[in-house]
């Protein structure tokens, strides 16, 4: 049963992290049906982020993707991965769009919300990562 629930856990993670490169591949593509969804405050504080800020959200995505393809590798290193990629996803919402790029106004109470999901399931995921190692799921 063990086994099963691990690689429903990793399929779930990459169809989650994989879901995440779609979102930025579409909006840094400026994709206009998909950006429909989006306030104006938030698409005018996407438009405006920093080049650092971008390559911030792209390596948090980035590094989702191949913490999920680890744990499905059965790699232990994935929990470090999806742990960078919670680092990375909090440094830029906490640090810079909050603070700096008129977060609040710009996602919303749901936004910052699911901004704070999006982080704690990278963190779930790492703990996962670790239960698994620790149980000989992944090496």
């Amino acid at each position: 049963m063990r086994n099963a629930v691990f690689w429903v856990v990793a399929l779930l993670a990459l169809l989650w992290n994989g879901f995440g490169l779609y979102d930025l591949y579409m909006t840094l593509t400026i994709n206009r049906e998909y950006l429909a969804q989006f306030p104006p405050e938030m698409m005018a504080m996407i438009e405006a982020f920093p080049e650092w800020r971008r390559l911030l959200w792209t390596t948090s995505v980035f590094l989702g993707v191949i913490a999920a393809v680890l744990l499905l590798l059965r790699r232990a290193m994935a929990e470090r991965v999806f742990w960078a990629t919670a680092v990375t996803m909090a440094a830029g919402f906490i640090g810079y769009d909050l603070p700096f790029g008129n977060g609040l106004e710009a996602y919303g109470v749901f936004g910052v919300i699911f901004s704070f999901v999006l982080i704690a399931v990278q963190i779930v995921l790492a703990l996962y990562a670790r239960w698994a190692a620790r149980h000989a799921l992944i090496k």
